[in-house]
């Protein structure tokens, strides 16, 4: 006769180690997760020791599966098989196409020396056999020592087996002995999806501005500015071309750290000049009254490329908080030569409410004017 006790060490053992287990894939794949994110963001921001410590992750994710399975394997290189009974309590077969059929078993497992546990089984039983295995009978089974989850039924004991179950009465073991199969299971398959997630999103978070601004970059990019150009005879027998280029509505402002630079070569190559006698820049426009030749009515030209566009934000946030203008709802930026020369004088512009004010900056940045509105 074998009967169950109330507790089980052995069942706590495997739980403790399925939850080891669980953490160590949810490691794993967090570990998997940044070290594929790394490898993609070190490409896309040409950043070579990003890309490096991403190719080591994975070289580290690689030995962390490989080193602790090899080790496994010669520890348990000849597994120690274990006899049992066990106890019928409960059968589910489900209908398949072929004569064996899968069967659902939950038994309660008596090894000789140790507490009984609760285990659920999968087998393939014949059709014709299924009758043989009714709820309550006692069967032998077989399982390695150091997996007790991984239980299976023994069809053809020895006869010191089967006369052992013919004569045993076994009790049903409590719920809370249960044992999970071996395998990873869908908590080991969560486990790894939610870490490769949660290590994708740790190691991305850092350069999510950064890849914000190249996408940006690259949307704008390709988009392009729309580029006009009119162009009308000077009054000196020279041309003026009045060249302006326009952003689309996903464009960055101009005020974006860059952007005027950009806007300006782009203005620059579209006049086919670099003088000019006026500039105007607003949220996502610029244009230009280029020259060609000698001085037109328009005032004396000026390098284009040469403007202080790096000032020019730090401009137009000192006229927004400094001018009196509480709710400022337009910008804009007008640079023409001074009355002196070719240096530029910057105005700033911003209206707002019914309201207006501007100020005046030279060529270094420096405010010499200031108009409140």
């Amino acid at each position: 006769m074998v009967t169950t006790g109330e507790t089980s060490a052995g069942p706590r053992r495997s739980a403790a180690r399925q939850l080891l287990s669980v953490l160590a894939v949810l490691v794993l794949g967090a570990l998997v997760g940044g070290a594929l994110t790394g490898l993609t963001v070190g490409v896309v921001l040409k950043d070579v020791a990003l890309f490096c410590l991403g190719l080591g992750g994975l070289v580290a994710a690689a030995l962390l599966v490989v080193v602790p399975a090899r080790l496994r394997r010669r520890r348990q290189a000849v597994p120690v098989p274990r006899v049992a009974l066990a106890r019928i309590e409960y059968r589910r077969a489900t209908h398949g196409e072929f004569a064996d059929v899968p069967v659902r078993f939950d038994l309660t497992v008596a090894p000789d020396d140790a507490p009984a546990y609760r285990v659920y089984v999968h087998e393939q039983v014949n059709l014709v056999d299924l009758a043989d295995y009714p709820e309550g009978r006692i069967v032998v089974v077989t399982y390695a020592e150091s997996q007790p989850g991984g239980v299976e039924l023994d069809r053809r004991p020895t006869e010191e087996w089967a006369r052992r179950a013919a004569d045993a009465r076994i009790d049903t073991a409590p719920e809370h002995t249960r044992v999970k199969s071996e395998g990873a299971g869908w908590s080991g398959c969560a486990a790894l999806l939610l870490g490769v997630l949660g290590g994708a999103a740790l190691a991305l978070l850092p350069y999510w501005g950064e890849l914000g601004e190249r996408f940006d970059d690259t949307s704008s990019s390709s988009s392009g500015p729309a580029v006009t150009s009119t162009v009308a005879p000077g009054a000196s027998g020279g041309t003026t071309t009045v060249t302006t280029v326009t952003g689309s509505a996903s464009s960055a402002s101009a005020l974006r750290p860059g952007e005027m630079r950009r806007l300006a070569d782009t203005l620059v190559t579209g006049m086919d000049t670099e003088l000019g006698t006026r500039i105007t820049i607003e949220e996502k426009a610029m244009s230009a009254v280029g020259s060609k030749g000698p001085a037109t009515g328009g005032g004396l030209p000026m390098s284009l490329r040469a403007l202080p566009y790096e000032l020019l934000p730090g401009l137009v946030e000192t006229a927004r908080t400094g001018l009196g203008i509480d709710h400022p709802e337009t910008w804009r930026i007008d640079i023409a030569p001074g009355g002196g020369g070719p240096a530029p004088v910057v105005r700033v512009t911003v209206s707002g409410g019914g309201r207006s004010a501007y100020l005046l900056a030279d060529a270094v940045g420096r405010i010499t004017e200031r108009h409140p509105g």
